[in-house]
């Protein structure tokens, strides 16, 4: 809570943010995750929730854009927004010499990743050879589609493996494994690029739609193709609408969502935006509500913690809930099953919350 409310002053008020502030450390003094540098830093993305988040954000990017006139006046963002989807997998880079991909690293720490090029040729949307004979890094999601998540536990039973919990933990742990006896197929979807020469053929300067579209033209698959796609807004206001568009899709899409990417599309305006140590102030991901499902609660099991306190824990019929398969919910204490009401045999509603809640 602490560290979000420093978080909410800093964007409000940049120019007091100071050298030392806890929100510019990331995982200070820990060890790299990967023994891969990354050429530029993968970094995550800030939280919206609301509509009215989303205004706040804004105006703290009015605010670190352009000379006092403009910040003053409230100007719009030139070039608009970017939306996409914000899909549920695992961040990678792709190295592309060439044209040839030679090099697959995770996302690790943002500075460093693992090497995972023995994952090459198994991913669909990320083809070994460019069209172009281009040095580039891409950078972008792998996931599994929910037909290749039914597949890949099918394979791995016959394989007498354990089946994956659902299909972010599965596409993680796909890509680092090495010397399966099996193939788990998955699939990528583009969200930047960063150039490794000056004669790259399609415009990384222009902005983040023009970036994917010429990504797209040298046979690399974006989030502009997914079923969600990319869509540029000229203004806020479209670009709630757009994102209350996507959520209202979420339940028919392919694959896993868990929020909406909103991105100042122009480069000359991300770059007046700048950085902050963890995230681009130019972009912001609107979180979704979580998705709900209705089951049977089937039964209570009591356990006892590390400190003693005994926890209820609703036993459910087993029910799929945002690609995970859900068996246990918590139930916090007794008081909340008192003060709920709920009995066994009664249709509860369940959803992910950080945690499967009841």
């Amino acid at each position: 809570m602490l560290a979000r409310q420093i978080t909410e002053y800093e964007t409000e008020h940049p120019e007091q943010v100071r050298p030392d502030s806890p929100t510019g450390k990331v995982g200070g003094g820990a060890a790299p995750v990967g023994d891969i540098a990354h050429s530029a830093p993968m970094l995550s993305l800030d939280n919206v929730f609301d509509a009215s988040e989303l205004i706040k954000w804004e105006a703290s990017l009015t605010r670190r854009r352009g000379d006092a006139a403009t910040r003053r006046l409230g100007a719009p963002v030139a070039g608009g927004y970017a939306v996409e989807p914000k899909l549920d997998g695992a961040a990678i880079a792709a190295r592309y010499r060439d044209g040839r991909l030679v090099q697959l690293i995770t996302r690790g720490d943002g500075a460093h990743g693992e090497d995972i090029s023995h994952a090459i040729g198994s991913i669909t949307g990320l083809p070994a050879q460019l069209a172009v004979a281009a040095t580039v890094e891409v950078r972008g999601e792998v996931l599994m589609t929910h037909e290749q998540f039914t597949r890949a536990n099918e394979i791995r039973r016959a394989h007498g493996a354990k089946p994956f919990s659902n299909p972010r933990n599965g596409t993680a742990g796909t890509l680092r494994a090495k010397e399966r006896p099996y193939v788990i197929d998955m699939t990528f979807f583009a969200y930047g690029a960063v150039a490794a020469e000056e004669d790259w053929p399609f415009s990384l300067g222009g902005g983040h739609a023009a970036v994917m579209a010429g990504l797209a033209e040298a046979g690399v698959q974006t989030t502009a193709a997914s079923a969600a796609g990319l869509v540029v807004c000229a203004t806020l206001e479209e670009v709630q609408g757009r994102v209350e568009e996507i959520a209202a899709l979420r339940p028919g899409l392919p694959f896993g969502i868990d929020g909406v990417v909103i991105k100042a599309d122009d480069a000359a305006e991300q770059a007046k935006a700048g950085f902050a140590t963890r995230h681009p102030h130019w972009a912001i991901a609107y979180k979704l509500p979580a998705v709900e499902r209705q089951t049977k609660l089937v039964g209570v099991e009591w356990n006892v913690g590390r400190t003693g306190i005994i926890a209820p824990r609703a036993v459910l019929e087993p029910i799929e809930v945002d690609g995970s398969i859900v068996q246990y919910a918590t139930l916090h204490n007794p008081a909340f099953i008192r003060d709920s009401g709920m009995m066994i045999g009664d249709t509860v509603t369940v959803w992910k919350a950080g945690v499967i809640s009841a």
